[in-house]
């Protein structure tokens, strides 16, 4: 047995090796073991008690001796199942306390958090952390967005907001003359979107912007995006973005494609 496999999926270097030794044998009594496992009698009797914990081990005692048997490898299964619940509370919890958390930080700094990222994979998990601050969203859209990342993982990108129950407002270029615009999905997914001439904005760079972010998004055949996290910095582009916004509400085509 791989020992270092059975480490990935959540055992400890000394579970791991516990493990192996009890998939070999099939029983093991830990005085007769410890020095296999380069371990003391005492941690010996404690990693055979966790793997029973986890479910990997049964423990019987046979007059004054202690023996631990083997059990079914799918409790294994059970087990990594269990971390990965365990790491995605953690994450809910994380992100149900980022919002407060950045206020707080924020009142004792005004230097902006920046980071970057270069390449689609990277280019994701940016906006991942933007999503992840639970905030409504407003943003420049690019259609240069699909052709480099994806549609799967664009889908997902502007679908998450409207899971957690957060306002999507866009503004991005009308389709083509004549075009039928289905307005449901959009309302479903609370996206709001303001229309501009299609020709007005063709730049291959998204602009993302929620309460305390800004997100940056160059849409290259190599990605790349600068996230900004700093409620100043993020307040004076939302201020830009519902200038522009106001304007092109009041244009012809805004209207027309809106009535």
């Amino acid at each position: 047995m791989d020992i270092k496999s059975l480490e990935t999926v959540g055992l400890s270097p000394l579970q791991a090796a516990a493990y192996a030794l009890l998939l070999e044998k099939g029983a093991i009594n830990p005085a007769d073991s410890f020095e296999t496992l380069g371990t003391t009698r005492s941690n010996a009797y404690k990693v055979f008690d966790r793997l029973c914990e986890i479910g990997l081990a049964r423990k019987e005692k046979q007059g004054t001796r202690t023996q631990y048997h083997l059990e079914s490898p799918t409790a294994l299964a059970e087990h990594v199942a269990f971390l990965r619940n365990q790491a995605t509370a953690r994450e809910e919890i994380v992100s149900s306390m980022m919002h407060n958390l950045l206020n707080t930080y924020h009142k004792h700094t005004s230097q902006p958090d920046t980071a970057t990222f270069t390449g689609k994979e990277q280019v994701r998990e940016a906006f991942v952390r933007q999503l992840n601050l639970r905030e409504d969203v407003y943003f420049v859209r690019s259609y240069s967005d699909l052709p480099v990342m994806g549609f799967d993982t664009m889908h997902e990108i502007r679908m998450t907001p409207s899971t957690h129950g957060l306002k999507r407002r866009a503004i991005m270029g009308a389709p083509t003359q004549g075009t039928h615009i289905d307005y449901a999905p959009h309302k479903r997914s609370n996206l709001d979107i303001t229309w501009a001439e299609t020709n007005d904005y063709t730049a291959p760079v998204e602009w993302s912007a929620t309460e305390s972010s800004l997100l940056i998004v160059l849409y290259s055949q190599q990605p790349h995006a600068i996230l900004i996290t700093n409620p100043l910095i993020a307040g004076a582009f939302l201020q830009l973005w519902h200038m522009l916004n106001n304007l092109l509400q009041q244009q012809d085509l805004h209207k027309r494609l809106r009535s």
